[in-house]
């Protein structure tokens, strides 16, 4: 079958008869100038975006420089022809003194009206013996990530904001982690690019005097990108959650303490590359702002307080999705915070 012209397969490697994907890996291989073959896991890309193909290949060409693994990388372009699958494969390799020492093979599958059984048959027909399965699924979520394909994925990467109806989908994330058959960990890049003013916050109120007037905060202002409101709310979730706070009703976002008290959450879009950009706190006789310097790689966060004025400088974790995917890749694991605040972000989607 011809490639679509959309495709940009030439990134690919080498096409090769489905039947032939096995053989052609040892053919690979056989080539003295590749030293070793390494792999600890098998990490799929999925997609349904035909855009998509050359950008995930560069990243993968990345992700393997540091993470030994099979790599899979599947683009399922739905419609309503008859399933068709197309296969190649190629390597990457780390070099020494100039020479091939450590690769790591890709599988790159193009399915044409894949349903959930051609998607799922492709992979499983295709991972390295019995190592964990690691799956990024990108974009939306569709049938095709059924419950028989979760039963055997060890950790998932999601991106909630890739979501037209977030709530909705993250409910059917929670139900599916919740499933008999699971047992996948789960990663949601949305809540990583996060981290730098969670833990920024969090070493703020280390500060007693701080700690001890907290619930006089009634007043919350995140910065967030365009398109990156989604963001905003879980930072807003997370410290409602640690706060005990419940979504209050009525229009605007509002957090509702156990004593009734509000506070006020306001999301407000801002120029910039950075998801979540700058975090406002303030009630009487306090005011704390932080703000993500992304060329500095550095946060600033000025307190002003009865007994404390200061200005302080953190360092920021990178958040690229090559820093994400990578650390997700060493740890295998998911975050129990994440999990923590999901029932409040649930009730904040229903009143933002």
């Amino acid at each position: 079958m011809p490639a679509s012209p959309a495709l940009n397969t030439s990134v690919l490697g080498q096409e090769v008869p489905v039947a032939r994907v096995v053989s052609a890996l040892r053919e690979l291989w056989s080539d003295e100038s590749a030293k070793m073959r390494a792999s600890l896991m098998n990490f799929a890309i999925y997609s349904e975006d035909p855009s998509s193909l050359e950008h995930n290949t560069l990243l993968l060409s990345e992700l393997t420089r540091e993470h030994s693994c099979r790599a899979l990388l599947i683009l399922n372009v739905p419609g309503e022809a008859k399933p068709q699958v197309r296969a190649w494969v190629t390597a990457h390799c780390q070099l020494s003194n100039g020479q091939k020492s450590v690769c790591c093979e890709q599988l790159s599958f193009v399915i044409e009206g894949g349903n959930a059984d051609q998607v799922r048959n492709t992979i499983f027909a295709h991972l390295d013996s019995d190592l964990p399965l690691v799956v990024w699924w990108q974009g939306e979520l569709t049938e095709r990530l059924d419950e028989r394909f979760l039963s055997v994925i060890d950790a998932l990467i999601i991106d909630s904001n890739q979501w037209s109806h977030p709530a909705q989908s993250l409910r059917q994330m929670t139900e599916a982690r919740a499933g008999r058959t699971s047992r996948f960990s789960l990663s949601d890049l949305t809540w990583m690019r996060t981290r730098c003013l969670r833990l920024t916050l969090a070493a703020v109120f280390q500060s007693a005097p701080l700690l001890a007037d907290l619930p006089k905060l009634n007043h919350v202002v995140v910065h967030h990108a365009k398109g990156h409101r989604l963001g905003g709310l879980m930072i807003a979730a997370w410290m409602g959650t640690q706060l005990n706070c419940h979504a209050g009703e009525g229009p605007g976002i509002r957090l509702v303490r156990e004593d009734g008290a509000d506070i006020e959450v306001e999301l407000r879009e801002a120029e910039g590359t950075c998801a979540v950009q700058g975090l406002e706190l303030s009630g009487p006789g306090i005011s704390i702002r932080i703000r993500r310097d992304p060329v500095s790689g550095l946060s600033h966060t000025t307190v002003e307080h009865p007994s404390i004025r200061q200005e302080m400088v953190h360092p920021v974790p990178a958040n690229t999705e090559v820093d994400m995917i990578s650390e997700q890749l060493s740890r295998l694991g998911g975050t129990t915070r994440y999990f923590e605040s999901t029932p409040l972000l649930l009730s904040l989607l229903e009143h933002a």
